[in-house]
């Protein structure tokens, strides 16, 4: 006898699976002695979906003789040793039942018929103490207990191919045994070249450099290749790599969703914890052990309690319709994504019914919900976000616990339904896997929690889990291989996949949890297994056979794996790969997230775009994509188009798409341009003559050099682009330089106008006691001489300037500037300031509360330009010794920092309101008495307005022609038509297909 919890009642029943352990394939024939062995299977397969205990359709339930005899609406529907009197027979035999599937009858197979017709006719013998169970057997329509992923995990022996030379380890002997068993052969190694790419963007999602590949190349010792796949497996960055595909799963981001979509604070920790637990190659169940129940272990520390931010990764409504229902929706959040992750199964199908597919019935939902129940499931305050506190998570981090070690009753609701609780579902685990059944147990009187999410997750972790190692290595699989052995990797149910190699699969997992080759080391090791694959013959071998196309024919979908799949970068390692061709990728690793310039028109369907994204300063933009902020109402346009994950849901397989929208992409992106032309500042910096540069772009973007043919289609394409620039360049550039202005252009709004060759009135020491504004009546004056810069004769363009030496010198504005929240700042400055904050121009003044809404423009550190406190940083200015150009915009849909024609920082949103009444200063900030600044000033212009790009444009040429500075028309013109060519070769390197995919 077994125990064994059917529906919310616990009954002892004999399970059908365990009373009848060899069931025969084949049917015996009607003459024979009929026992129950065939017929239970024929009820449970057939005809148990509609009538068991819990869903009686007819009010009839066939689980035991009882039930069959009392029959249903039409009466009994088994009457032993009568035909003609059994329902049952009637209505099959009638083809009645099983019911139409839409619109076509199921009869029953005659040999099923006539073994039941013969089992009445004997008197239908079914044994008192059998049950049966609708979940113990696999039918057409549903899975059973007996499903294969089930089944505990029992290692397989290993086969013998033919083929022994290709055997690195057991990996070779599954496949080529499969592949020999269906006439197939391997494709042959793929070449070294392509292998160190492949490795690279596998294990770190980062190119290799041409003096990487040309070493790996050089290296002809027999572990060459392994000693690569080692050192990769001890970068950093594998961290990096492999962390994202959990962020996937875990539905990273790092806002709540909905209206307001708020930050959740410090969450980018947990992306950090998952990035170094994957480094250290933290053993798998302890990895999943801590997210799901950190707060609860012993030895929890500040880590453990990060680890659980996890569970609270969901999105989060401040507003819900129905608060009482938001916390089941919350519970289903949990619960969806703690099993998807962990066993691959849709237990949350089971919310409102048992399970349609697979052996969970609708108590099992409920009863692993209890697991959950306890925490902080209410809306909450908007402050907290739903979760709980700093002090009761006992640090400042954003994870999860339970309010105390009792928790609320949890109800199975009828139909999912808050309103309608049904009985109490008690707490335990999902019964599917019977080798794992035990007990919940209550929590020691004196804990801080109920100890559940502990339990439930030892019970994921357990030895005998069949599902978990298998899910496990089927993930990692299908990222080495580009598709994995169950290619529905978050469903292992009855609508998965079955496995293409069941017993690669089993063996793999018994690897994972107990290891058996050489160099055994430790259980659940993860980084153990990535060695195993990335260095069996199966991995290496080519995406291109010789047979192909016949073998296409047979198998398309490269079940068998003969060949090596070739694959597209997806979207972090794309744009991580642009920025590594331009020697631009900033490979800090962790800290919080930036946020990329994204086009304003991105913004239009946001509720709050105007302050819905501000970009990070140019520098931090450099950084690797895992570290892109991720807002749910705001994916990164670039990211989508490459198949970004979904953040809502977990996502074990992203959509490989390729499609037009991506190829104008990588067109028209800024982005995408912006990487090309430094890719061809740096080819030029490096290469002096045609052939040259060629060949060094094709090594920089691609790590190889261009064959003859490639050399001679480049050429040809330099040619006639610079013959295109040079045409354009021509009727666009001005004809003599009389053409740009001599003055400053009449436009509207101008505010302050301050040149240092007029309206300057100094001391005899030199020192400048006034600087008259020509726009009006209001001037900047100096009456302390100790705070006076000095005016010097010749400084840009041989122009004169006021010189600020950084000790105390700046300038009062007799009145204020600015009444308008948009306006524009022009100035004409160098810069010796070597470190800390100091300021052009600046009405801060704490005392009168605009401490935090100010207007300022200035620089700090080495050549970082601050624009407000709102957008600080803002670029980083180039020769800043030299005299240079710097413009400010504050716009009505944005605010832009530029360095002569140069855009170096856009904040796609407009600044917060400022407080614009307090007084101006020029040299220092406001009032601080600190912060001044050290260099020339030869000319300030102020707007009172934001100038659109034209009126800019003319500002900038009349500035330009006035101190000498590099021509200021568009950026693209000031670059010559030879250098425009070079970057659009460099852009056609980065759109080819050799650069997106991979062999």
């Amino acid at each position: 006898m077994c125990k064994y919890t059917r529906g919310l009642i616990a009954k002892p029943v004999l399970c059908l699976a365990i009373a009848f352990p060899l069931l025969a394939p084949a049917l015996i024939r009607a003459a024979e002695t009929v026992g129950f062995e065939q017929v239970g299977k024929i009820l449970t397969r057939r005809c148990l979906e509609c009538h068991n205990d819990r869903q009686t359709l007819g009010e009839l339930s066939l689980t035991t003789l009882a039930n069959a005899l009392e029959g249903g609406d039409s009466g009994p529907a088994l009457a032993p040793g009568s035909v003609e009197q059994s329902l049952l027979l009637e209505r099959i035999e009638g083809a009645e039942m099983p019911p139409e599937v839409k619109g076509q009858p199921q009869p029953l197979p005659k040999e099923e018929v006539a073994l039941l017709r013969s089992w009445i006719e004997q008197g239908a013998p079914w044994p008192q103490s059998i049950v049966l169970d609708p979940y113990a057997l696999t039918t057409e329509s549903r899975g059973g207990r007996n499903w294969w992923s089930f089944q505990t995990v029992v290692r397989p022996v290993v086969p013998q191919p033919a083929l022994a030379a290709r055997v690195v380890n057991p990996i070779d002997a599954f496949i080529l045994a499969k592949l020999e068993q269906n006439g197939f052969e391997p494709a042959p190694p793929a070449r070294r070249r392509t292998m160190i790419r492949r490795l690279y963007f596998d294990v770190l999602g980062l190119p290799p450099t041409a003096e990487e590949i040309n070493a790996f190349l050089a290296d002809a010792s027999p572990h060459a290749y392994e000693k690569l796949v080692d050192r990769l497996l001890a970068s950093p960055h594998f961290g990096e790599r492999w962390g994202r595909y959990w962020l996937d799963l875990a539905r990273f981001a790092e806002t709540s969703g909905y209206e307001r979509d708020q930050p959740k604070p410090n969450i980018w920790k947990y992306r950090d914890w998952v990035i170094r637990a994957i480094n250290e190659d933290k053993p798998f169940d302890r990895f999943l052990i801590e997210q799901i129940a950190g707060d609860e272990l012993p030895d929890r520390d500040e880590q453990t309690v990060i680890a659980t931010g996890f569970l609270r990764l969901g999105s989060w409504n401040d507003e819900p319709n129905d608060q009482h229902e938001y916390k089941y929706e919350r519970l289903e959040d949990m619960i969806h994504a703690t099993f998807t992750a962990t066993v691959a199964l849709t237990v949350k199908c089971a919310r409102c019914h048992d399970h349609k597919f697979d052996p969970i019935p609708q108590v099992d939902y409920y009863r692993v919900g209890n697991a959950f129940w306890a925490g902080f499931l209410e809306p909450g305050t908007g402050k907290l976000l739903g979760g709980p506190d700093k002090t009761q998570l006992g640090y400042d981090v954003f994870g999860w616990t339970d309010r105390a070690g009792e928790t609320p009753l949890l109800h199975v609701l009828r139909s999912g339904n808050p309103k309608q609780p049904g009985p109490v579902a008690q707490p335990g685990q999902l019964s599917l896997a019977t080798q794992l059944d035990a007990n919940v147990a209550p929590p020691p009187a004196d804990a801080a929690t109920t100890q559940r999410r502990w339990q439930l997750a030892r019970w994921i972790t357990a030895a005998k889990n069949p599902l978990t190692a298998r899910v496990a290595v089927n993930r990692l699989w299908g990222h080495h291989f580009g598709a994995a052995l169950v290619r529905t990797p978050n469903n292992f149910g009855f609508k998965g996949e079955r496995p293409t190699h069941p017993e690669l699969l089993d063996w793999l997992a018994a690897e994972l949890v107990t290891p058996s080759l050489p160099p055994a080391g430790p259980a659940w090791s993860l980084k153990r297994l990535h060695k195993m694959l990335l260095m069996c013959s199966t991995y290496r071998q080519s995406s291109n056979h010789p047979r192909h196309e016949e073998y296409a024919q047979r198998d398309f979908s490269n079940h068998y794996w003969w060949r090596a799949e070739r694959r597209r970068l997806d979207a972090e390692a794309l744009r991580d790969a642009m920025l590594s061709a331009a020697v631009h990728l900033d490979l800090r690793l962790g800290g919080p997230s930036f946020k990329p310039t994204i086009h304003p028109e991105a913004l239009e369907g946001l509720s709050r775009k105007s302050s819905a994204w501000t970009a990070s300063s140019p520098e931090e933009q450099l950084r690797r994509s895992v570290y892109i902020y991720t807002q749910r109402s705001l994916p990164v346009p670039l990211m989508t188009a490459f198949d970004f994950a979904d953040t809502t849901l977990p996502c074990g397989r992203r959509d490989v798409t390729t499609v037009a929208p991506q190829a104008l992409a990588l067109l028209n992106n800024r982005f995408v341009h912006l990487q090309s032309e430094t890719l061809a500042q740096r080819v030029a910096n490096t290469a002096p003559g045609k052939r040259q540069r060629i060949e060094t772009a094709w090594s920089m973007a691609l790590g190889r050099l261009p064959s003859a043919v490639e050399i001679q289609i480049a050429e040809s394409h330099l040619a006639r682009q610079q013959a295109r620039f040079t045409a354009a360049l021509a009727g666009r550039q001005p004809s003599t330089p009389a053409d740009t202005p001599a003055a400053l252009p009449e436009l509207p709004g101008l505010a302050l106008r301050l040149r240092a060759d007029s309206g300057v009135e100094t001391d005899a020491q030199g020192r400048v006691v006034v600087w008259r504004n020509a726009a009006g009546a209001e001037s900047a004056r100096q009456d302390q001489a100790a705070r006076r810069p000095m005016l010097v004769e010749k400084a840009a363009g041989g122009q004169p300037a006021l010189r600020f030496d950084g000790q105390g010198k700046f300038l009062h504005v007799a009145a204020q500037v600015l009444s308008s929240q948009q306006f524009s700042i022009f100035a004409i400055a160098t810069d010796n300031g070597s470190s800390g904050h100091r300021e052009i121009f600046s009405n801060w003044n704490g005392a009168a509360g605009n401490s935090v809404n100010s207007v300022f423009l200035g620089l700090t550190s080495e050549a970082t330009v601050r624009f407000s406190d709102t957008f600080a940083p803002a670029g980083n200015i180039k020769n800043r010794r030299k005299p240079f150009m710097l413009t400010s915009v504050s716009g009505a849909s944005d605010a832009v920092v530029f360095q002569g024609a140069r855009e170096l920082s856009r904040k796609s949103a407009p600044l917060p309101t400022r407080t614009l009444e307090t007084a101006y200063v020029i040299g220092q900030q406001g009032n601080i008495n600190g912060e001044y600044w050290h260099g020339d000033i030869s000319e300030l212009i102020v707007y009172d307005r934001e100038l659109s790009s034209e009126e800019r444009g003319r500002v900038w040429a009349y500035l330009a022609r006035r101190y000498d500075l590099p021509a200021t028309q568009d950026a693209e013109e000031e670059k010559s038509a030879q250098r425009l060519a070079l970057e659009s070769l460099c852009h056609v390197l980065l759109n080819s297909n050799e650069f997106i995919y991979v062999d």
